[in-house]
């Protein structure tokens, strides 16, 4: 059991951490435009509204460490959180189009503090997936 505890490590609590910030920042800092004055939403909200979909993913995804599964399972959690991550960063602005305008808050914040947020888990999967691979190889 000690051995499985120490293998939570410190990438799944960073990720933790990380998409913690990215679920809260999502609908607060990182937040897509706000509506029209006629009530009506610019199609960034819809690329706001996915991210926040994803956001609870991951954030379950990363909190399901916590929990006493098998190396395995958790393993496969790290894996998931990659190609998630990669939609993350094409989600806004390629697949879910933004503002026209290059000023408005979806492109200057919302986008790259998601796409720093989806590098990041990347790194931290990365480095995690390298760190279980040394550990068992010795």
């Amino acid at each position: 059991m000690s051995s499985e505890k120490k293998r939570i490590g410190v990438c799944p609590l960073l990720q933790i951490v990380l998409n913690a910030i990215f679920f809260v920042g999502i609908q607060t800092i990182f937040a897509p435009c706000a509506p029209h004055e006629d009530g009506t939403w610019a199609t960034c909200h819809w690329a706001g509204e996915a991210l926040l979909g994803i956001a609870a993913v991951m954030l379950v995804m990363s909190l399901l460490h916590l929990l006493p599964l098998r190396t395995g399972m958790k393993e496969g959690l790290v894996f998931a959180m990659i190609p998630v991550s990669f939609l993350i960063i094409v989600l806004p602005g390629r697949l879910i189009p933004l503002c026209m305008m290059e000023t408005m808050r979806c492109h200057v914040i919302m986008q790259p503090a998601v796409t720093v947020i989806a590098v990041l888990n990347i790194v931290l999967s990365a480095v995690y997936l390298w760190q279980h691979r040394k550990e068992e190889h010795g």
